[in-house]
Order: C-alpha cells, then sequence, then structure tokens
C-alpha cells in the first residue's frame, strides 16, 4: 500500500470528528457528571476492591503539592514518575516522548504520562493517559485531557471509550471520551478526595478505564509503521514472506475491500488489462493490501502517465456508481516510480448522494464547500464531477506559494468551508479566466453530468491544455 507518514488534517471524517485540527488544543464540548461522588459512579462500577491508600502515596502526593510550587513543570514530572512507578510500573512519563508510533498516535503532541501494558505503544496496548500541571485546572487543560483520550479511542480497536486524569496534586479532574455511532461524547468528573480518587485510579482494572485486550494474529509480523490516518494506524507487515499494508483502527470496517472486488471484477468482465488497482485481502478478518508503495510526493504529481492512470480507476469506481469523495495527494500511492494507485474509499458514496459530509476538504469541489457552510455538513450532495474537480484542484494548487498552501490547509484543518471558497478562488486567480470558466460551468452543471466518458475526456482535456503536464 503505501510508505510514508500519512496526514489527514485536510480531510473531513464526520461533522463530530476532530481529526481534521490541527489546533494543539480543541475546545471540547463536555457534560460535567455533578451528581457522581465517586469514581465508582462516573466510571460506572458497583465497587472496586482495592486497599486503601498507603501513607507512601499520601506522602508523595503531599510532597509534590510543595515541590510544585517552585520546580519546573519537567523536572516535578521526571521525578514524580519516579514514585509513580512504585504504585504502577506500567506508567511511564512521556512528556518528552518523541518519534516513532507514539509520535503518530498522538500527533506530535505528548501527554505527561502514559499507561501502557507493555513498552512498545502499540494504541491497543495504550490504557490510558495522565495530564499534569502545577497551576489551576483550567477548561484548555481539560479539553487537551480529552482530546488525547479521543485519540486513544479513535484508533483503538473495538474500544468504545477511554478514562484519564488531570491534576495539580491538590485537585482532580478525570475524563470519559466516548465513541457512539462515530461521534465523540465527553464527560468530566471533579473528585472531592484527591488522594483516595487517584490511588484508585492507579490500581484500577484497564478494562474499567475502557481498554479492549487485542492482538495480531502471531503469523503477521509488524516490520514498521507506515503512517497514521484519521481513524486507524497504517504498518508494513510480513505474511508467509509476502509484504503487505495492515491498518489497524477503532472502526473494522470491509467496505474498501468490498469496493475493491467489485472493481477487480469490472476490470477482468470488461478486460481492462490496462488498469492496475491496490489488491486487497481478507486475511484472518484483517483487510491486508498491496504492492506497498510510498505516497506520492508533489513534485511527482504533474506527470500525465499518473494522471492518466488516475482517472482509469477513477472510471471504474464511478462505473460502479461510485463517488470518491476524498481525491487528494495522501490517498495516491506511488510503486517504483511506476504506478499510482487511488486508494482509501472508506469515504465513498453513491452517485446524487445527500447528507453527512466525509472526504477531502482542501481539494473539494466549490459546490461541496458550499453546502457544507450553509448546512454545517450536514446535507452535502455528491456527484461524479465532484472527483474530477478534485483532481483538477489538486493540480492547479500544486502552484501555491509556500505561504497560500500554509493558510488553505489552515482553514481546511478548522472546517472554513466559506473562507476556504474566497481564499482558494483568490489563489486560482493566477489561471487564464477561460480555465476557471470551464471549472465553473463543470460546477454548475455537476448532477447532470452522469455520462462518465464524456466527464473524464472534458475534465483530461482541461488539465492537458491549462497545466503544465511531463
Amino acid at each position: 500500500m503505501y510508505e510514508g507518514e500519512i496526514k489527514l488534517s485536510d480531510s473531513v471524517r464526520s461533522q463530530n470528528s476532530e481529526s481534521k485540527s490541527d489546533k494543539s488544543i480543541i475546545q471540547h464540548i463536555f457534560s460535567t457528571k455533578f451528581l457522581c461522588k465517586t469514581l465508582e459512579e462516573f466510571i460506572g462500577i458497583d465497587n472496586m476492591i482495592i486497599n486503601d491508600p498507603t501513607e507512601d502515596f499520601k506522602n508523595t502526593i503531599d510532597a509534590f503539592v510543595k515541590i510544585s510550587k517552585t520546580g519546573s513543570e519537567n523536572e516535578t514530572s521526571l521525578e514524580f514518575d519516579n514514585h509513580l512507578k512504585k504504585f504502577n510500573s506500567q506508567i511511564t512519563y512521556t512528556g518528552n516522548q518523541k518519534g516513532g508510533e507514539f509520535e503518530q498516535i498522538f500527533r506530535d503532541k505528548q501527554p505527561d504520562f502514559t499507561w501502557s501494558i507493555t513498552t512498545q505503544f502499540y494504541a491497543w496496548n495504550i490504557v490510558t493517559i495522565i495530564e499534569k500541571t502545577k497551576n489551576d485546572l483550567t477548561r484548555n487543560e481539560i479539553s487537551q485531557m480529552l482530546e488525547y483520550l479521543r485519540m486513544i479511542v479513535q484508533i483503538s480497536p473495538e474500544r468504545t471509550y477511554a478514562i484519564g486524569c488531570l491534576t495539580n496534586y491538590k485537585d482532580i479532574i478525570f475524563g470519559k471520551a466516548t465513541i457512539i455511532n462515530n461521534k465523540f461524547n465527553y464527560e468530566i468528573f471533579e473528585s472531592e478526595n484527591v488522594i483516595k480518587d487517584y490511588w484508585k485510579f492507579l490500581h484500577c482494572n484497564p478494562i474499567y478505564l475502557g481498554h479492549v485486550k487485542f492482538s495480531i494474529p502471531e503469523n503477521f509480523q509488524i516490520n514498521l509503521l507506515l503512517g497514521r490516518g484519521a481513524v486507524g494506524m497504517v504498518y508494513q507487515i510480513e505474511y508467509q514472506n509476502i509484504q503487505y499494508a495492515m491498518k489497524i483502527s477503532n472502526k473494522k470496517s470491509t467496505k474498501e475491500y468490498e469496493i475493491a472486488e467489485k472493481m477487480k471484477n469490472y476490470i477482468n468482465e470488461h478486460s481492462l488489462s490496462d488498469v492496475k488497482i491496490m489488491n486487497m485481502f481478507n486475511i484472518q478478518g484483517f483487510i491486508l493490501s498491496r504492492p506497498v508503495g510510498k505516497l506520492m510526493d508533489e513534485n511527482q504529481l504533474c506527470q500525465k502517465k499518473y494522471i492518466t492512470q488516475i482517472f482509469k480507476q477513477l472510471a471504474i469506481g464511478h462505473k460502479l456508481g461510485l463517488v470518491h469523495r476524498d481525491i487528494r495527494i495522501y490517498n495516491l500511492i506511488l510503486f517504483n516510480d511506476e504506478d499510482v494507485y487511488l486508494i482509501d474509499w472508506d469515504s465513498s458514496t453513491c452517485n446524487g448522494f445527500n447528507g453527512e459530509y466525509e472526504g477531502s476538504f482542501l481539494t473539494a469541489s466549490t459546490s461541496v464547500l458550499a453546502e457544507y457552510e450553509l448546512t454545517r455538513g450536514k446535507q452535502v450532495s455528491a456527484y461524479y464531477a465532484d472527483d474530477c474537480l478534485s483532481i483538477i484542484y489538486m493540480l492547479l494548487l500544486f502552484n501555491c506559494t509556500k505561504e497560500e498552501k500554509i493558510r488553505l490547509k489552515k482553514l481546511a484543518c478548522e472546517s472554513s468551508a466559506g473562507i476556504l471558497i474566497i481564499a482558494r478562488k483568490k489563489v486560482l486567480q493566477r489561471y487564464p479566466k477561460e480555465a476557471i470558466d470551464c471549472l465553473d460551468e463543470i460546477e454548475q452543471k455537476r448532477a447532470s453530468l452522469i455520462n462518465i466518458d464524456d466527464l473524464h475526456n472534458q475534465c483530461q482535456q482541461i488539465i492537458n491544455k491549462w497545466i503544465n503536464l511531463t
């Protein structure tokens, strides 16, 4: 499938999904469990059979209340970590953890402490996180804690919630992020008994905190992490001496595999030997894909052979009645610098669909962005022409300046559809008016453009005329 970091900051997965945001703190809308008096009530269990806090633990907390007033954040974290390990050996200071699996899970951020059942930071090994601060517990810090919990749930197989905590040693707030029907709900509980409830939390059965036991088959050898998607992690694995890409996510879906099977059957039935699509396999309940390539580089995008290959693959999907909705460079995989593969049909829907939007933001058609702005993403239509326009916008935006790309991506991250329309239009003014008029005509007629061959030919002619392909 692919090799390299996956970034989905310019894509929308659902109306309530913050996966598209790159803000350091997201202001979550959370409910407070005012009626809860104990941690057990907040978690939703009758009773935790745990011994009372030891004198050593009480003294440790008291000491850190005093130390935190004078020591630096990192100094107290490292010292506190040494003490925490006496009470729970699986908790590690990760405030300066960088690189690898950990960095991908938390999107380049670092929760202060991470509770993991092994030293390998696979998403399914992480139980929860603990955030620590010297100051009062603010709304921003509560939101950051909830954001970490959301990140854990989102990419942990079959997990429905995660419970973590935020403390300054004299106060403690527990947070819970729960996923229901692909929507996240957030709750908090401020305990009046810091020492007792913190002690319970540290000795809690991981199951009570939402952790779900998960493992991959023993004959799947994980070689390396390829990247992180909006709702999963992608690994390069070896199975029976063959390399595959394997996606692990909260949402166990066979949709893309089923679409790949339909596309493969269509190709065989119509003897389209010149069309290559990603091969997908359902092995022991896991969806594997090959070949394992790499993410296409922007500098490689404007090559005629690649654009032709993309349109040929897209035509198969369109002739099956599907609209991809998520065409952008991060969903193009290059293999041996020869073949490009259009991946991630998970966001696809049927032509003529009108409903909640999932898919690309930066390269979406202007019509899609306008409908998103008007309905807050709830009633957005999908047509074949939208995919073709996404390819054209992707190519046209290739010549943006670095500053323009940063601004456009920021607007996409913030779901600022209306402002993005204006900003993108301004950027595209460098192209001849005739070229933009051609796009506007397709935008206006998008619902009626159902002859796929004619539509694709028209769009490829626009590309060949106005974009310098090599």
